[in-house]
């Protein structure tokens, strides 16, 4: 109890902004300790490990495991039709706290059948966490949860025994992922920069897997060496002509137009984009058209 209590003191005394709020719904993960996180298409960056970003695990799920029992997050943006967090009703202030993401507590053996199935997965166990710096060498016990709200995002926030406060938030900028942090150290990109499809955000770019039909045709992917034959011929290597840009973006938007988890997944973007083989600033015209596109179907709903 007397390290509870310090705790919690050194959290006041560190000065938040955000209100505070205790978090019932997960009081049964107190005093338990950290094993593993599993990451579900976790974040890739070449030339850092794979769900690692600065002092952050960043994916699109993920689940921590308490002992017998798992926290599980998931993001909505990338795995539902339906963009909607978990709502949390809390113990002091005013109304309710959305925190974005989609969060549960089940038994840890049924962990599997609760994430969402993508198209990779990681298992980080606590020696593999303290070797990246995230813990340290006492044991991981939960000491500590509450919620926090600042401007209007909410946030688990976790007091891990050994290696401080952490925190669960939703970054919709980064392409909905989950991301475990420590509180005040959020990653941050200002430029995305894809060669293939298998960097991150790789979705955005023209080979990655999005079939579509355009013209009466069916285009297995947006890149050039898959338009038909005379476009291919034509203008594939003329990247700079105005023709070029003209039949990328029909086809870009095509396939956006088609893949509506993609249009959200674009439309949430906040970041400037550079993709290999696209125009500069097309991408950021395509999510323009696509978003007032949006605003006239609302208009209409």
């Amino acid at each position: 109890m007397d390290t509870i209590v310090a705790a919690y003191a050194a959290a006041l005394k560190g000065g938040m902004t955000v209100r505070l709020r205790l978090a019932e719904p997960f009081a049964d993960l107190l005093f338990r300790e950290l094993r593993k996180i599993e990451l579900v298409d976790p974040w890739r960056v070449a030339g850092n490990p794979v769900g690692l970003a600065g002092s952050s695990l960043l994916a699109g799920a993920m689940a921590l495991h308490f002992g017998d029992l798992a926290l599980i997050c998931s993001s909505p943006l990338r795995y539902a039709h339906a963009e909607r967090g978990t709502t949390i009703a809390a113990f002091c202030g005013n109304g309710l706290l959305s925190l974005g993401y989609r969060v549960s507590v089940v038994p840890a053996e049924d962990a599997g059948l609760v994430l969402p199935v993508g198209s990779c997965g990681l298992t980080m166990s606590t020696k593999d966490l303290r070797l990246h710096g995230l813990l340290g060498p006492e044991p991981p016990l939960m000491l500590l949860q509450r919620l926090a709200e600042d401007g209007g995002v909410g946030a688990i926030q976790l007091r891990v025994g050994g290696a401080g406060w952490f925190q669960l938030i939703y970054r919709r900028d980064l392409d909905g992922a989950i991301e475990f942090s420590p509180i005040g150290d959020l990653h941050r990109i200002e430029t995305v920069n894809l060669t293939c499809p298998t960097d991150e955000f790789g979705w955005l770019h023209p080979a990655s897997a999005y079939p579509f039909v355009l013209d009466g045709r069916y285009w297995r992917t947006a890149h050039p060496r898959d338009w038909p034959w005379p476009l291919a011929r034509e203008w594939r290597s003329q990247p700079a002509s105005i023709e070029y840009r003209r039949i990328m973006k029909a086809v870009l938007l095509a396939r956006f137009q088609q893949h509506p988890a993609l249009c959200r997944r674009l439309l949430a973007l906040q970041c400037t984009v550079s993709v290999a083989g696209v125009p500069a600033g097309l991408i950021e015209e395509v999510a323009c058209f696509l978003r007032e596109e949006r605003l006239v179907e609302d208009s209409y709903a």
